[in-house]
């Protein structure tokens, strides 16, 4: 079923649009929280409580793409219960976008960062947003991401490296403190 399908099911408030949701999108859900929080009862909590999410947004809610509004919820509760569960640590992924994290207080997260973003994206060749992307979106491991795209794990951290680099240059420039 087609992401407008399942959206008008949540409008409305037609069950089936979990079970369609869950069919379609519950593996990459997983696999994203499974990634932050590295444990799969972790990750089994955080699918569903983004389907319980779902339920409750929409509406309101009209995403564009259930996809990425699917992943930045189960995103946001994987960080969430990574921080509880490992309040003294920090994850390799946390700390590496940090160094690129804007206090967002300034902006409207939800439109004028995502437009910077999304133009930073653009402006990247397309092995550089792939790998990007994986790391940061999916929080896919560098080991694993090399692996996928047949490239020394030391070259997808070379890209990392220089992508997050561009990016704290690209959101100075455009005025979000960094």
């Amino acid at each position: 079923m087609e992401d407008s399908g399942i959206v008008a099911l949540f409008r409305k408030r037609d069950e089936r649009a979990i079970h369609e949701f869950e069919n379609k999108y519950k593996k990459l859900c997983h696999t994203v929280a499974l990634g932050i929080t590295g444990s799969q009862e972790s990750a089994e909590e955080c699918v569903n409580d983004t389907s319980l999410r779902l339920w409750n947004s929409i509406p309101p809610e009209k995403p564009v793409s259930l996809k990425a509004y699917a992943v930045k919820i189960v995103r946001n509760l994987a960080i969430s219960v990574f921080r509880a569960e490992h309040a003294a640590k920090r994850s390799a992924v946390i700390v590496e976008l940090e160094e690129c994290e804007s206090e967002t207080a300034l902006i409207d997260e939800d439109s004028d960062l995502k437009e910077i973003l999304n133009d930073f994206l653009g402006t990247l060749d397309k092995t550089s947003a792939r790998v990007f992307l994986r790391r940061y979106l999916f929080s896919e491991q560098v080991k694993k991401i090399a692996a996928d795209l047949g490239m020394s794990e030391n070259k997808v951290s070379k890209i990392l490296m220089k992508t997050r680099s561009g990016l704290r240059k690209y959101l100075e420039e455009r005025g979000v403190s960094v």
